[in-house]
């Protein structure tokens, strides 16, 4: 196990910050409804009043933060791998199978997790803070809410405080299902979290595809290729946290990843590929593809899609083909992901240049998976007609 950097500053002061609040607004808030006595009513008024503005004051924050930086991204709800997700809560995590998702630079939450996390974030809190301020300035004196009664308003505000409050319950008890019962919280106190191998790798390819596509966007000067290259990897070496070195060179760094690297000039042709771009293809060398054109590594039919996105890319455009098939120099075939971009040289685009990621074994273990599902089901199939 290695230890990476997954969460920022902010990001910590935000998270511990406002588990105290709400820990502090449920404590005076049930009290404020007689549940118990500990402070009394007054201060217990006083204290809650005080502690719901700090929290909106980092809300404040907290959204502009979010945005500002992009981490809004990891909200974005997906029912990609949700069903998986579920069966590893309900079963999975009791036979100690592997987790179905990993923390990558914008996908730290898993597909339930968005889900409940959006949903506090657009429903749950919004309905408290509005409650709250009816509450607060219900027939207040000067400039006040005139309503008839406050029934509806408490059940709505005490309701959200009991799902705030099993939230939290379910929160800690899930911080306690990493590889060890404290990880979680500890990585969540120093922003450093333990993985392995094969995650961090994961994570590294990731890291450089989203550095990538970021110093992409804000490239504006006439750079030559292998700094804007370098700057790319100083902007996935902070999110990894691994230390700068002058003779540490992106292709390098994508090479060890298992990233491939590939530049295709305006011709179609390979005018540049990485060690682990022809591993992936089952070339012995680099300088086997280069000056052959990459029609070579598609079908026919993949070839004029492919070939759509590499001239939106000769137009300026940065494109995510997603998944896609190749033809290995054996012909053999295989899967990764693909990035497009264009490829710029004294300001102007002079080719398309790129990297893949390979998803050979996880679509063969799709499949593997897929196959013996069909085979149970045909034998229970089966065994329905026989009884």
């Amino acid at each position: 196990m290695k230890k990476v950097y997954i969460y920022k500053l902010f990001e910590r002061f935000w998270h511990w910050s406002q588990a105290l609040f709400i820990f502090i607004l449920v404590v005076t808030g049930f009290e404020i409804h007689s549940t118990y006595n500990l402070l009394g009513y007054e201060a217990a008024v006083k204290i809650h009043n005080l502690t719901a503005w700090a929290f909106l004051v980092l809300i404040i924050f907290a959204i502009f933060w979010h945005f500002s930086i992009g981490e809004w991204r990891q909200y974005i709800p997906t029912t990609q791998l949700i069903k998986a997700q579920i069966d590893y809560y309900v079963l999975g995590i009791f036979k100690g199978a592997s987790h179905p998702t990993k923390k990558l630079v914008y996908n730290k939450f898993n597909p339930l997790q968005r889900l409940i996390y959006l949903g506090l974030k657009i429903l749950v809190i919004p309905v408290q803070v509005i409650s709250g301020f009816l509450y607060l300035y219900f027939n207040y004196p000067i400039k006040g809410f005139e309503l008839e009664s406050l029934q509806l308003v408490a059940f709505f505000h005490t309701f959200g405080a009991f799902l705030l409050f099993s939230f939290i319950i379910a929160h800690i008890y899930l911080t306690t299902t990493g590889h060890k019962p404290l990880s979680s919280i500890k990585a969540m106190v120093t922003g450093w979290e333990e993985m392995d191998d094969e995650t961090i790798k994961e994570r590294l390819a990731n890291d450089i595809e989203i550095a990538l596509l970021k110093t992409k966007a804000q490239f504006k000067s006439a750079k030559d290729k292998s700094e804007f290259l370098d700057d790319a990897l100083v902007a996935a070496q902070k999110n990894v946290g691994a230390k700068s070195s002058d003779d540490f060179r992106f292709r390098d760094a994508i090479s060890s990843s298992g990233v491939g690297y590939f530049a295709i000039s305006k011709d179609g042709l390979f005018s540049e590929v990485n060690e682990a771009w022809a591993k992936l293809y089952n070339y012995n060398s680099p300088t086997e593809i280069v000056g052959k054109h990459y029609r070579l590594s598609r079908t026919e039919e993949d070839f004029h899609e492919l070939e759509k996105s590499v001239e939106k890319a000769l137009q300026g455009e940065t494109i995510k083909h997603g998944e896609v098939k190749r033809i290995c120099k054996d012909g053999s075939f295989g899967y990764h992901t693909l990035t497009i971009s264009p490829m710029i040289r004294n300001g102007e685009i002079t080719g398309v240049e790129g990297f893949i990621i390979d998803t050979t074994d996880k679509r063969l273990a799709e499949k593997e998976l897929l196959k013996k599902k069909i085979s149970v089901e045909a034998e229970l199939k089966k065994q329905k007609v026989e009884e």
